[in-house]
């Protein structure tokens, strides 16, 4: 047991100058942190990245989430919404990825490589294409994955989890499912309308959304405003509270006995009849305080 509360007591001194180096080390970050100088490199997250000279045209897109990464060579036609955690990134030089106008890719989707999407296509959460070709009035469901070279032809439905292999081509009013993914029936006509309404929905969720971003990041400006106002005027109440108001009258060697403070360890200290009282050392005995007062 002795052993034991030795090592611990040896080890205590080293954990404190550890963490103390650590905050040492955290306060220089931190300060030049508050420079444009940074002493390490920063990153934070940019919804859209320029990779090799190459920025995704987004100028006619509906709605980008904040937490969506798109890179290198896209293009997005009008009215595109790309919802949160999705993933769109193409490092081709030449062939562009191209989304058709009044498509919806929703969260966590992955587009990868060189994916062709045309008008008005649904793209489910968690869907995953590579490489592939997706026409017209498309919807793919919900962790739907389209594998390289595979093409999904107009008004066709990917059920969700399906997954389509590799250069399959799914034909056009097809309805497919399953692992491997095969035809189970032809697609309807309320279908395509229920598809056509749940895109349309989808994008007014995507106008709302950038309103309400929009709208927070004025308020908060606002906001910021209010609060340093609010800020100044209470240091402002606090600074004439405590400002003391000296009258003329009185001399000024007994102006610092206005606020008479006494500073003692031991309570009873106070009510001493030795006067006058120790200041220099007030946890003295009496006797002692006598002598020094003497």
């Amino acid at each position: 047991m002795p052993n034991n509360a030795t090592i611990v007591s040896g080890f205590l001194p080293y954990l404190g100058f550890m963490i103390k180096d650590v905050g040492s080390r955290l306060c220089i970050m931190g300060h030049y942190l508050r420079k444009r100088q940074h002493m390490y490199p920063v990153m934070r997250h940019q919804n859209i990245r320029v990779y090799r000279g190459m920025l995704p045209w987004t100028q006619e897109a509906c709605f980008i989430a904040p937490s969506a990464h798109l890179c290198g060579n896209i293009v997005l036609g009008h009215d595109c919404c790309v919802f949160y955690h999705a993933v769109i990134r193409n490092y081709h030089t030449k062939v562009a990825t191209e989304i058709g106008d009044h498509t919806v890719v929703m969260d966590r989707a992955t587009l990868m490589g060189q994916v062709r999407i045309g008008q008005s296509v649904y793209v489910g959460c968690g869907a995953t294409l590579d490489c592939c070709d997706i026409h017209d009035h498309v919807f793919i469901g919900a962790g739907a994955s389209i594998a390289l070279g595979a093409v999904v032809e107009n008004h066709a439905i990917v059920a969700p989890g399906a997954a389509v292999g590799k250069d399959v081509r799914v034909y056009a009013g097809e309805l497919w499912a399953g692992n491997p993914a095969q035809k189970v029936g032809e697609v309807t006509p309320e279908q395509v309308s229920e598809l056509h309404h749940m895109i349309h929905d989808q994008i007014q969720t995507g106008h709302a959304h950038l309103h309400a971003i929009h709208d927070h990041i004025h308020h908060t400006e606002k906001l910021d405003q209010k609060w340093l106002k609010e800020t100044l005027e209470l240091l402002e109440k606090q600074q004439q509270q405590v400002a003391i108001k000296v009258p003329l009258d009185i001399p000024l060697e007994a102006r610092r006995f206005l606020q008479p403070r006494v500073h003692m360890r031991r309570p009873e200290m106070h009510m001493r009849t030795s006067y006058p009282l120790n200041r220099i050392a007030p946890w003295m005995p009496r006797m002692a305080d006598q002598t020094a007062n003497a």
